[in-house]
């Protein structure tokens, strides 16, 4: 008898699901989340911006859509979709609020954009602004101007690469693996006495606060950061397509005098990464 009270009360469940998941109709654009209000579905900015002295495209860097929000509860005026009926909002561009386009010194400035639901929740969205020293740009920029997407095949990983000042980039993942946070790295792009590229990318602070270095693929373990700098630099290994090629060295500290220990310290393995401009 248990056995049939069981099996009954099990097909009712299942029809009471499927009931439910065929009456649900959700605009592809909203999805409902009750554990927040609001909350954002998509952000499309950058946590940082970086820009030498004098740079003017500091809003034309910034997407159109801005992000998705939604309010299950509440939504929003001029909101479309999902539960409410206008549960989910595009923050725009045009919707920001303090942005300040002065590029003319040097330092930090923020900007954010704010959106509030039917139910005075209020949702906001923001980025850095970092303004560098001229002397942070590069006086002799290689021929060949590396800013664009690349693909690093064996994650699927699309690598963003930004042209600060001409032969000046900003790095967004140079790990090329979707599970690390984002965080800015600088390579450089000098023209050689040859006139050719030749790439650099000097110690700098990583996720863990210990030392990041971007190296040849063929570079060995043990060396010191200075000596990877000098001698071991990442490589362009073609130009059809463009190929981007490097090791990933990390440190105790950001010191071009640390040492590597041949081993993982934070996020990235001893691997070559490979990315390719799409």
């Amino acid at each position: 008898m248990k056995n049939k009270i069981f099996f009954f009360s099990y097909i009712l469940a299942a029809c009471v699901f499927v009931v439910a998941a065929c009456t649900k109709t959700e605009d592809p654009d909203s999805v409902v989340h009750q554990t927040s209000v609001p909350y954002t579905a998509f952000n499309y900015l950058d946590d940082v911006y970086i820009y030498v002295v004098g740079n003017t495209s500091v809003y034309n860097d910034i997407p159109d859509v801005v992000a998705v929000v939604v309010d299950s509860v509440y939504g929003f005026d001029g909101g479309y979709g999902g539960k409410t009926g206008k549960d989910s909002l595009k923050i725009l561009k045009s919707d920001v609020q303090g942005l300040s386009s002065d590029t003319s010194k040097i330092g930090g400035t923020g900007y954010f954009f704010q959106k509030s639901s039917k139910g005075n929740y209020r949702i906001t969205i923001n980025a850095t602004v970092l303004i560098l020293d001229p002397s942070s740009s590069n006086p002799n920029p290689g021929p060949t101007n590396l800013e664009g997407f690349y693909l690093r095949a064996a994650t699927g990983y699309i690598l963003k690469i930004k042209e600060i000042s001409p032969g000046f980039y900003l790095l967004g993942n140079p790990g090329g693996a979707a599970s690390v946070s984002n965080k800015p790295y600088f390579l450089y792009n000098t023209k050689s006495i040859t006139g050719t590229d030749s790439l650099s990318f000097a110690i700098q602070t990583d996720l863990c606060d210990g030392g990041i270095q971007l190296t040849s693929p063929n570079a060995p373990d043990g060396l010191t950061s200075a000596t990877y700098t000098a001698s071991w630099p990442p490589a362009i290994t073609s130009y059809s397509p463009l190929t981007l090629s490097w090791r990933i060295k990390e440190f105790a500290a950001a010191d071009p005098a640390e040492v590597h220990p041949g081993a993982a310290l934070c996020n990235w393995g001893l691997g070559i990464r490979t990315f390719v401009k799409q």
